[in-house]
């Protein structure tokens, strides 16, 4: 049976935090069991309190928390937890997210041969707001170009695996903003494969202010412009015929969310000079994304299943 460490990278996720591990004491399989769940934590609120509390009437869950009384950032916390780590395989997850009831098996049944990296289908949840509609927009033309190819768009940090070998071999700069995308490009160094797996789908919720979206459009640009030799040296830079292409097929399919993603990206020179720490890997936080509430541990009714099975790519 695999064994599986759950890592989860954590900055003031009090409103969050009990929702993600009431979820992962949920995940069960006869092929993998969780041997520890590692929370590396920056966090100056409650969370701390919450986790310990939740340590404690859970211990069968074999959590551990590294706290630190200072924001270290996601690079930081990705590498401590791949050093700390005594699993097979490590799955990595957002302090904000919701994972589904199958989503740590159908990332692992990725994981086979050269394999080594899983990347999950991160889905929001419903949003009328215009900054809501525009996450939903964004995210379906996000998933389309993931099911069609490799490129650096496939790696995301809300949900994904790697083998514990490969992972403490990789030591990610602090100034790295794109961790996921540097993750990817790494196990593409060491001349192994990367998988996303459709059907391991992992809930979030999409930012409800313009101010907030943008600042995570900015900070994609940002992250993936920092480390575009990397991009380029691996030849996963999405063709512009394939881009355009999934373009129209989503807002033909969403022509509101593509309203809505015209009126925030319209917005984004202003915000470019309104928000700040858009260049630091500790970034503007988007408050509005941090609260899962809303969202049923018994999993959200958004997914649909695109396709069959996962796609493997070298």
């Amino acid at each position: 049976m695999l064994k599986v460490t759950v890592g989860i990278p954590s900055f003031n996720e009090e409103k969050n935090i009990l929702n993600l591990l009431q979820s992962l004491i949920k995940q069960k399989s006869e092929h993998f069991t969780i041997c520890e769940i590692i929370i590396s934590d920056d966090s100056s609120d409650d969370t701390i309190r919450l986790i310990e509390e939740f340590a404690t009437n859970n211990s069968e869950a074999a959590i551990r928390c590294l706290h630190h009384s200072s924001r270290m950032g996601v690079a930081n916390a990705w590498n401590e937890i791949f050093q700390k780590a005594k699993g097979d395989v490590i799955v990595l997850y957002d302090g904000d997210v919701i994972p589904h009831k199958d989503s740590i098996r159908e990332m692992l049944s990725a994981l086979d041969g050269r394999v080594v990296l899983s990347i999950s289908n991160s889905e929001p949840t419903r949003s009328v707001s215009v900054a809501g509609r525009a996450a939903t927009c964004v995210s379906s033309w996000l998933r389309f170009v993931r099911n069609k190819r490799l490129s650096q768009y496939t790696a995301i940090g809300r949900g994904l695996s790697i083998r514990t070998n490969i992972a403490k071999k990789i030591a990610i700069p602090s100034d790295i903003i794109a961790v996921d995308l540097y993750l990817e490009c790494k196990v593409l160094e060491f001349k192994f494969d990367v998988a996303y797996n459709d059907r391991s789908v992992v809930y979030f919720c999409p930012p409800g202010t313009i101010a907030d979206f943008n600042s995570q459009v900015l900070r994609s640009l940002k992250g993936h412009k920092q480390i575009r030799h990397c991009i380029e040296k691996f030849n996963i830079r999405l063709p512009l015929d394939v881009a355009l292409r999934q373009t129209v097929r989503v807002f033909l399919s969403d022509p509101l969310g593509a309203l809505a993603v015209a009126v925030c990206y319209s917005l984004l020179p202003y915000h470019k000079h309104r928000l700040k720490g858009l260049d630091s890997s500790k970034w503007y936080i988007a408050q509005s994304t941090k609260s899962t509430s809303n969202l049923s541990i018994h999993n959200p009714s958004s997914y649909t299943d695109m396709r069959p099975g996962q796609r493997s790519f070298k």
